[in-house]
Order: C-alpha cells, then sequence, then structure tokens
C-alpha cells in the first residue's frame, strides 16, 4: 500500500512529531541561554506543542475519524490533507518569528490562519453533511462542529494577536484577548477534541467503552457552557465569571476523568504502554485543575498550568494514541487496510515503558520548575522528557522494520 495512500496522512504524524521533539529541545534551550522566563520563549514553545505537535495530529487523525464517527464522506479530502502541508510551514515560521524576529509573526499567524480557514471550510461541509443522518450521527455532528468552532475562534483571535505582536496597530478589544486565545484554544479546541474522541477510541485500546452515556452528554454540556464564560472573565478581567466558567469546566473534567478511570480499570487488552499513558493523562488533567484555581486566585503558576495543560494532560493522551492508532497506520501501510496486526506485535515494550516514565518525570520536573523558576531544573525535566521522546522514536522505527519485515514474509497469494 502507498503511504500517500495511508488512511491518515503519515507525513503529518511525523511532523506532529517531530514538533514533539523539537518542544522539548525549546525547553532545554530556555533554560540553558536563561530565558526560561522570557515570553516569546514561552510563546515558541505553547505554539510548537500546541499547533506543530497536538493541532497537526488532531487534524491528521480527524480527516479519518470523522467521517467514520457521523458515516459522511470528508468533502474535499484531498484539499484538506494538502492544507495541512501549508499550515506545517506556518507553524514553522511562526514559531522562529517568535524567538528571531518578531516582524514576521504577522505573516506567519496569516498563513497558519489561512491554513485553518481552508481546512475548517472542508471540515463544516462534511459536518454538515452529517447532519442529515440519524440521530447519534447528528448528535455527534453537532459536538464536532462546535469544537471547530472553538479552532475557528482561536485561529482569528490569533492572527490578531500576531499582527499585534509584529508592531501593527490593531483594536484595543484584540490587545486584551490573549487570555480567551489561550483558554479557547488549550480548553474549547483540544480538551473538548479529546474529551469526545477519547470516548471512541478509548474501546479498541482498553477493550471497552463508557458505562456511563449519559455522563458523556453532560461533560459536553458543562464544558461548553464553561469554556466560553472562562474565556470572557479571564480576557475582561471578571473574576466571578472566570470562576463560574472555571468551576463548570472542572465539574465536566471530573466527570470525564471519572469515566475514564472506570474504563481503564475494566481494560482487557493485553497491550498495557496506550492504557498507561491514558491514565497518566487524567491525572495530569486533575493536576491542570489544580494549577488553574491557583492562577484564578492570582498565583503565578500560569506557566505552570499552561506546560501541564498541553505537555501533561493532552499530550500524554495523543502519545497514547501514538502507541495505539499510529501503529495500527504503520501496519496498514505495509501490511494493507484489512491487517489485524496489533501494536503490542510491533512494538518494544522495554521501550514503551521507558518512554512513559521518562515522559512522566519530564513533565513532573518542568512544571515543578516553572513554579520555582529554576532553570537548572528545568533543564533536568527537558533532558528526561528528550529521552522519553528518542525512545519512542526508536520504538516507532522499530515497529515500522517490523512491519514491513513482515509484510515481506508474507506468501505471495
Amino acid at each position: 500500500m502507498n503511504a500517500s495512500r495511508a488512511w491518515i496522512p503519515p507525513y503529518a504524524l511525523i511532523f506532529a512529531q517531530c514538533a514533539h521533539g523539537a518542544s522539548w529541545l525549546l525547553v532545554l534551550w530556555a533554560a540553558w541561554s536563561g530565558n526560561l522566563q522570557n515570553p516569546m520563549y514561552a510563546f515558541a514553545w505553547i505554539h510548537t506543542a500546541a499547533l506543530g505537535w497536538i493541532t497537526m495530529a488532531a487534524l491528521a487523525i480527524l480527516t479519518f475519524a470523522l467521517p467514520n464517527f457521523i458515516d459522511a464522506r470528508w468533502r474535499s479530502l484531498t484539499l484538506a490533507r494538502r492544507t495541512l502541508a501549508l499550515f506545517g510551514i506556518g507553524v514553522l515560521l511562526l514559531v522562529y518569528a517568535f524567538v528571531n524576529d518578531a516582524a514576521l509573526l504577522g505573516i506567519a499567524g496569516a498563513i497558519v490562519a489561512a491554513a485553518l480557514l481552508v481546512y475548517l471550510c472542508t471540515a463544516f461541509a462534511t459536518v454538515a453533511a452529517g447532519m442529515r443522518g440519524e440521530r447519534v450521527q447528528r448528535a455527534v455532528a453537532r459536538a464536532f462542529g462546535g469544537t471547530f468552532g472553538f479552532l475557528l475562534l482561536t485561529a482569528l483571535l490569533g492572527l490578531g494577536l500576531a499582527f499585534m505582536l509584529s508592531g501593527r496597530s490593531v483594536p484595543a478589544w484584540i490587545a486584551g484577548s490573549a487570555p480567551a486565545h489561550a483558554n479557547l484554544g488549550t480548553l474549547g479546541w483540544l480538551s473538548l477534541l479529546v474529551f469526545g474522541v477519547s470516548m471512541r477510541t478509548l474501546r479498541p485500546i482498553a477493550g471497552d467503552g463508557t458505562r456511563f452515556r449519559w455522563m458523556h452528554i453532560a461533560v459536553g454540556s458543562l464544558a461548553l457552557l464553561g469554556i466560553p464564560l472562562l474565556a470572557a472573565g479571564t480576557a475582561a478581567h471578571v473574576p466571578i465569571l472566570a470562576w463560574i466558567g472555571g468551576a463548570l469546566f472542572a465539574a465536566a473534567a471530573c466527570g470525564y476523568a471519572f469515566d475514564v478511570f472506570d474504563i481503564l480499570r475494566r481494560a482487557t487488552v493485553a497491550h498495557r504502554p496506550p492504557q498507561a499513558f491514558a491514565g497518566a493523562a487524567i491525572c495530569w488533567l486533575l493536576a491542570v485543575l489544580t494549577l488553574g484555581a491557583g492562577v484564578l486566585s492570582g498565583r503565578p503558576w500560569q506557566s505552570a498550568y499552561g506546560f501541564a495543560l498541553l505537555a501533561g494532560w493532552i499530550g500524554q493522551m495523543v502519545n497514547a494514541h501514538i502507541y495505539h492508532i499510529g501503529i495500527r497506520l504503520l501496519s496498514t501501510i505495509y501490511r494493507g487496510e484489512e491487517d489485524e496486526t496489533r501494536p503490542g506485535e510491533l512494538l518494544e515494550a522495554r521501550l514503551s515503558w521507558f518512554s512513559f516514565f521518562a515522559f512522566q518525570i519530564g513533565v513532573a520536573l518542568v512544571a515543578f520548575a516553572l513554579i520555582r523558576s529554576d532553570a537548572g531544573l528545568a533543564a533536568r525535566g527537558a533532558v528526561f522528557g528528550s529521552a522519553a521522546w528518542v525512545a519512542m522514536a526508536a520504538n516507532i522505527f522499530a515497529a515500522r522494520l517490523r512491519a514491513k519485515t513482515y509484510s515481506a514474509a508474507r506468501p505471495i497469494e
């Protein structure tokens, strides 16, 4: 099977994994160079992780997952896939501009926004097609439509902020929209996406799904109510509104955490590392709620909160899916779409577990270092994270070699 015809664009996932590794190196460089508290380096890291790593992986996976969830063909699929290349170029230029040339931020932001707008046009057309399906498909399509709406708002606000940082004049409300941009992106787009998608993908990872479908509905409803209130409250500096929004999102997150822990507790699939990553992600989600409450209370924990949210909560859930969905993709590329080889048969268990523990240590050390403003501790955490990424990359490469070897060994029919 040719890689260009894979059910998920493999080169987008490769870009995402490279951005993941670069995010750890960026932490190491910031700590080594004395820029750990430099806001431009923080912005560079956030966008490397949120856009280059997590969003790129999500957009690639959704081109396959969304049509299956809503039983509708993705509209203009080739255009959507090709747009990911433009998105990647924009992300690279954006990260470079943050640390080297702020004047380029407007151009980089425009490229990223344009790529997302084209992708979202095809995504909304697909969602609209899903709205003509059965009741369940319509409900799922509405949920994805809301999530894509958060991404659209995040992109538009981000474009305005990029123009501002590049030295251009922008309206006063744009200048004060950074908290809304951050909350809509990390909670409205990424976290809400994980809430929805993982309820489907945890079934093959764990061997069973949720026993509380009402909980899934409650989680989505509370999050959809809370996130806009939190974003508006933080942007407008209205504490009571921010606290109400934060409390609603926290309730949604706790319900989701309960549901996932119950799924993992009943897991029957023998391949445990993806389940461990998913469980760690939930633990980081609960830690993020604590850090977020501290931020709303006035504690200077913003950097630790953002890092734990992206590298811990969302990042470890992405790792769980890479060790399952990513390896399944490799298997089907080399052995055909009907292949049933399990990820555990292709991966090296020792590398899987090393990467798991090293990632958790790395995230914990860097988050704690950001609270203490301790560059040395942050550098140590970045070393653990980098080592974990190298182990994961080696594991994926070994899985690819095994998939190719198994493919070559198959008899010709």
